[in-house]
């Protein structure tokens, strides 16, 4: 009889315990999530593809997982790669995140220069898992307002390693 109480009173507390741990890890995943669904987009398979281009002058900037990649060479022979520091790649993120990629294709050009030979022409990719979405050509310099802040983010990150 001993034996049978102390056999279910085990099962009671294993069951207590387990749903304690339950309990405790669906609060650490939604503090998880709040704080980490942006590298959940860069980790299934999100690329920023940043290019501008003119008769005299090539830049291309890839960003994909945790690293950056870039080049001024139009035959794409000489590229940089270097890993993201995990500060400037949080700012990153917290720019995605505010961003609908599904938008770009409709952003209007602030500005007509790289019409005119006036500035390189620049435009935005992002590849979500097989989706694509690229903006319409704009400045070099001077792009939409929306996407303006990750722009320059990414064009930092080059000037970073760079300056390295």
């Amino acid at each position: 009889m001993k034996l049978i109480i102390c056999v279910l009173l085990m099962l009671i507390s294993t069951k207590d315990c387990d749903k304690n741990k339950a309990q405790l890890t669906s609060e650490n995943v939604s503090e998880a999530t709040t704080t980490e669904s942006s590298n959940w987009k860069m980790q299934k398979g999100m690329k920023i593809n940043y290019r501008a281009v003119t008769r005299g002058s090539y830049l291309e900037i890839w960003i994909e997982g945790d690293s950056i990649k870039y080049t001024s060479d139009n035959t794409l022979k000489a590229i940089s790669t270097h890993q993201i520091p995990k500060e400037e790649k949080e700012d990153l993120m917290k720019l995605i995140d505010e961003l609908d990629e599904k938008t770009l294709p409709d952003l209007e050009a602030p500005s007509i220069r790289h019409q005119f030979d006036g500035a390189a022409i620049a435009t935005l990719e992002i590849t979500n898992g097989e989706d694509s979405y690229r903006t319409v050509a704009f400045d070099h310099g001077n792009a939409p307002k929306s996407i303006g802040l990750l722009v320059e983010k990414m064009l930092s990150i080059k000037t970073m390693f760079e300056k390295q």
